[in-house]
């Protein structure tokens, strides 16, 4: 182990303990109804528990082994939340948590902390997984420890007991070498894109994508799309003709493209039905040059039209559906919004 980095740096704030002058800030923000909403401690939030809190600092210059510590996040001096590690006595599995003061959400402020403390306990300290715990409602939280490269582990019924009833409650992990992966994957826009035949072949390497676990309330899994594929239901009495095409990037598996074919007068232009980017290579641009690559094959093929649908809600797909070209019709199909691109 090497030495303390405490307080530790990042291209916009320290993160450093607790001390004096944080007590009132941190009982403030605990006590905010819209902060404390799915954190785990009881209100109100008392002064004296946020002085047992720093107390418990007060000598402390770094992370400790075996127990918890509570960093706090300085932007300018100033505390805006904070960051629980809790690591166990073999430095082998660590435990994080973080929150945020209402108006400092939204700038990336908790993904910019929380990775360097991460990286800190994985390349200092030699943490080899970490965890996380969360509601199941609290997917901004979700979405966060996405970005950090976690995934989702387990949902657990029941079993988290929070302001007097027993809570459902979600988990995250990731290894120290999933944590290293995650820091070098591709970033830059691939080469060359292709959208490809899935064969016997390569079909196993496409069933392996996914997106992240926040985002398949928007996109089904590469299991759900083989099975409707497989036994599509008839659209307005017609049988319904799946096409699949998996997406390359560089000669790597990337995303899946499903389409239905125009089978009737009824549905006269193809449905895209599924279209998925793996969470490793999402934010490369590769779903809009598919989207391309697929559009200009329909419209050689004869088509002057696509149709698609999609959930709405925040972390959806719509402002890419809306940037390529889709436009709303103002229809609904089963809870989803219709949009037509023409060809």
């Amino acid at each position: 182990m090497s030495d303390t980095v405490y307080p530790l740096q990042t291209p916009r704030l320290v993160l450093r303990m607790l001390r004096q002058d944080d007590i009132g800030f941190l009982t403030a923000y605990r006590n905010d109804p819209q902060v404390a909403a799915l954190q785990d401690w009881d209100l109100p939030y008392p002064r004296e528990r946020a002085e047992r809190l720093v107390a418990a600092h007060a000598d402390r210059d770094d992370i400790a082994v075996g127990t918890g510590t509570q960093l706090a996040i300085d932007l300018d001096g100033q505390l805006i939340g904070d960051i629980f590690v809790g690591v166990d006595e073999h430095c082998g599995l660590a435990e994080i948590g973080y929150t945020l003061t209402r108006d400092n959400q939204g700038k990336g402020y908790a993904v910019e902390a929380v990775s360097a403390v991460v990286d800190d306990l994985i390349d200092r300290l030699g943490v080899h997984r970490l965890v996380a715990e969360l509601s199941p409602d609290n997917d901004a939280s979700a979405r966060l420890l996405e970005r950090l490269g976690m995934s989702f582990e387990y949902f657990a019924a029941k079993s988290f007991w929070w302001r007097g009833a027993w809570d459902d409650n979600t988990y995250y992990s990731m290894t120290a070498a999933q944590r290293r992966a995650w820091r070098v994957r591709p970033r830059s826009a691939p080469e060359q894109v292709r959208l490809v035949e899935l064969t016997h072949a390569n079909v196993w390497d496409y069933r392996r994508l996914r997106t992240h676990r926040t985002q398949e309330q928007f996109v089904a899994t590469m299991d759900q799309s083989f099975t409707d594929a497989l036994f599509p239901e008839p659209e307005q009495g017609h049988p319904v003709v799946p096409a699949l095409r998996g997406i390359e990037a560089d000669g790597e598996p990337a995303g899946f493209l499903m389409w239905a074919d125009a089978v009737n007068e009824g549905t006269p232009d193809p449905y895209l039905w599924r279209f998925l980017v793996d969470r490793q290579h999402q934010g490369r641009g590769i779903g809009g040059r598919a989207l391309e690559l697929w559009a200009d094959d329909l419209r050689a093929a004869g088509h002057t039209a696509i149709e698609t649908s999609w959930v709405q809600g925040h972390g959806g797909p719509e402002p890419f559906y809306l940037q390529a070209g889709f436009v709303l019709t103002g229809e609904m199909d089963d809870g989803e919004a219709v949009a037509r691109l023409s060809l």
